[in-house]
């Protein structure tokens, strides 16, 4: 019986961490693009910010939005995905990238709001502490990055992701549950509604910019030369962010550290 009850135990530990690995993936795959995304336009618009820097928080801090409510998340992507495609129909091209994202912000807060509402909280509580965990984690994670910068010029973005995504990804599960304890009722439900029905669409159409910028390049207008940067290392960098997500994935299901979604 007690090698019976230990072998359970570690079929019991192995499958846990499977299914953390491909919950990890997929978070790597989204910050990957979230990453790459904001390091191309953080650059083409010279911010007065080290790109990559400013990339790690940002991603950092959408991922973990992102996260703190899937339900919510695939809700919005539903929505702004069909209206995404339509705006690009019927708007005048090169689309106007920040007019883009006002509108479809502007729906996604009232929605998210709604959602709050009408959820009674439950399905997006705790937004607003696992955003600051994930900026937090996404903010040490960078300026790791920074005091070693000068040692990394010839590092690919793909392989500063593969490396930045999982040490976020730690640093966040490490700082959660802390900021959960004191901060998880900053904002009633239909604040931690809205915030992430306007991160998720803002990431959902600036994804469809993407996409069909790479089938037509009227699209971008001037920020053409931000698109074919995107496009030449983003699959490098999915790659990246999906091999380093998914190890410390399967690193977290074998040590069984706790899941914070209750």
């Amino acid at each position: 019986m007690p090698q019976q009850s230990s072998s359970l135990s570690i079929a019991h530990r192995v499958r846990e961490a499977l299914i953390r690995g491909a919950i990890w993936a997929f978070i790597g795959l989204l910050y990957a693009m979230l990453f790459i995304f904001f390091a191309a336009l953080a650059a083409h618009w010279q911010l007065p910010i080290n790109p990559v820097f400013l990339a790690g928080i940002l991603a950092g801090t959408l991922g973990a939005l992102i996260y703190s409510s899937m339900r919510l998340a695939v809700l919005m992507t539903i929505i702004i995905a069909p209206f995404s495609i339509f705006y690009f129909i019927l708007a005048s091209w090169p689309i106007n990238l920040l007019y883009l994202l006002l509108i479809v912000s502007t729906i996604g807060a009232i929605i998210g709001a709604l959602y709050g509402v009408f959820s009674m909280g439950s399905r997006v509580h705790r937004a607003d502490a696992k955003t600051l965990a994930g900026f937090s984690a996404g903010w040490l994670a960078s300026l790791g990055y920074l005091l070693f910068s000068s040692l990394l010029d010839n590092i690919s973005l793909s392989t500063i992701v593969a490396f930045m995504c999982p040490i976020t990804g730690i640093l966040y599960v490490w700082m959660v549950p802390t900021f959960i304890k004191h901060y998880d009722d900053l904002l009633p439900p239909i604040g931690d509604g809205l915030i992430v029905g306007v991160g998720v669409s803002g990431f959902v159409a600036l994804t469809f910019f993407v996409m069909i910028s790479s089938v037509d390049s009227g699209v971008a207008g001037p920020l053409i030369a931000v698109l074919e940067q995107v496009r030449e290392t983003l699959p490098a960098a999915i790659i990246g962010g999906i091999l380093g997500g998914g190890l410390a994935g399967i690193a977290s299901g074998l040590l069984l550290t706790d899941w914070q979604d209750l």
